[in-house]
């Protein structure tokens, strides 16, 4: 009997959320289901992305995953997603958004991101996080 690939943990995830719960639950999500050994969060994009060019001068680990908000203060998700394809990153960077938007316009919007590797609402169900496993295994 076959078992299905098993999906490679992500070793640094950046969590990318102005609220303080959402980050919490995001942060405890990732590390008990993704078995990531280290999270990150920031409550902008702005932040994320001044730390992402501190990694890249430093030559510092990058992250694997970020759970990406849109709807943020300083730099939302897209200003962020505009903002790191001009980065210089050595290898892909796996973006899921998690968000409580439901507009129709921010799905089609993804296509333009090809480093966007999923779209989830908040909250996180069980589902969600097995759509993340499956999506994690195909990197």
């Amino acid at each position: 009997m076959s078992h299905p690939p098993v999906a490679k943990a992500p070793k640094l995830v950046y969590v990318i959320e102005n609220d303080r719960i959402s980050s919490v639950i995001s942060e405890l999500i990732v590390k008990k289901n993704l078995l990531s050994s280290e999270v990150q969060t920031y409550t902008n994009g702005q932040q994320a992305f001044d730390q992402l060019q501190g990694c890249l001068q430093q030559q510092a680990p990058l992250p694997d995953l970020i759970l990406l908000d849109l709807d943020m203060p300083l730099m939302d998700g897209w200003e962020f997603l505009d903002a790191c394809a001009t980065l210089p990153l050595p290898h892909p960077v796996n973006i899921f958004i998690l968000t409580s938007s439901i507009n129709p316009e921010d799905s089609s919007k993804l296509l333009a991101h090809r480093e966007v590797k999923g779209f989830f609402t908040k909250p996180l169900n069980e589902e969600g996080i097995r759509r993340m496993q499956l999506l994690l295994q195909e990197v």
